[in-house]
């Protein structure tokens, strides 16, 4: 039986491939009538759609614009100071857990019926997409998204990349100058050496150690329903918008702990 995850506890996984995606739900919803759910989210059917992200509760589903792998941590409870500070994207509302397990996933229509426990998969090479037991109740859910490896066009915005249009209240900045200006006498991570480094053995010394490290690409956060959050904006493709923004400081990465 699956060990369920109490207040305070961190769990990590890796998604091995996705597909442009990243959705959260209460795993009874979504087994009840897998084909349905995945016909859901590919039909566009904006009255089924409203009705299953704000009144049941059941799902989120949102849009990246890469199809990479990506690492996951789930937090139950408070954020640590770093990953409040330096995320990029997120998006809030709420989930009905009252089944006690919440899937997350990249993809649709894999076999869901080999779903795996995320605890079970945690120090694997990697899943499409496993389970979380929680205890049973009705959430407030968060997705953060942070750099290096961002798939939600924010660091892209961030860093003034001109394939991505910039939302408003981002002001460009190359790296090099974000990082310098906002962390001063800070070590420089080695994500960001492999960007800013201009001598090539240093810069293939930073990326040799930045592929070690393993970033963490995700946190999703459940706790208590605190807040009256406001609804989440759906977009024509039937996902939900991302909230972007430029933390004031430049981002260092959160390392994966496990």
């Amino acid at each position: 039986m699956a060990e369920t995850m109490a207040l305070g506890d961190r769990i990590e996984f890796v998604f091995w491939e996705a597909g442009c995606m990243i959705w959260v739900g209460a795993k009874d919803f979504v087994s009840k009538d897998y084909d349905g759910f995945c016909n859901l989210i590919w039909d566009r059917d904006n009255l089924k759609l409203q009705k299953a992200i704000f009144e049941d509760k059941a799902f989120l589903a949102m849009d990246l614009y890469q199809d990479d792998g990506y690492n996951v941590r789930v937090v139950m409870g408070d954020l640590n100071e770093q990953e409040r500070d330096e995320w990029v994207a997120r998006v809030r509302w709420r989930l009905d857990l009252s089944c006690g397990q919440m899937v997350v996933s990249g993809v649709l229509g894999d076999d869901f019926d080999e779903i795996q426990d995320a605890k079970a998969i945690a120090d694997s090479d990697g899943c499409l997409q496993c389970y979380v037991s929680v205890p049973p109740n009705e959430y407030q859910v968060e997705i953060y998204s942070y750099p290096p490896s961002d798939i939600t066009t924010a660091w892209d915005q961030i860093t003034g990349s001109d394939l991505f249009p910039i939302t408003e209240g981002i002001e460009p900045e190359p790296l090099k100058a974000y990082f310098e200006r906002t962390r001063p006498n800070t070590f420089v991570p080695a994500w960001i050496g492999c960007e800013i480094e201009e001598d090539p053995d240093r810069r293939k010394q930073y990326y040799e150690e930045a592929y070690s490290l393993h970033y963490t690409d995700f946190v999703i956060r459940l706790s208590p329903i605190l807040e009256d959050l406001p609804p989440p904006e759906i977009g024509e493709d039937g996902s939900i918008k991302w909230e972007f923004r430029k933390p004031e400081r430049c981002p260092l990465g959160l390392i994966r702990q496990s």
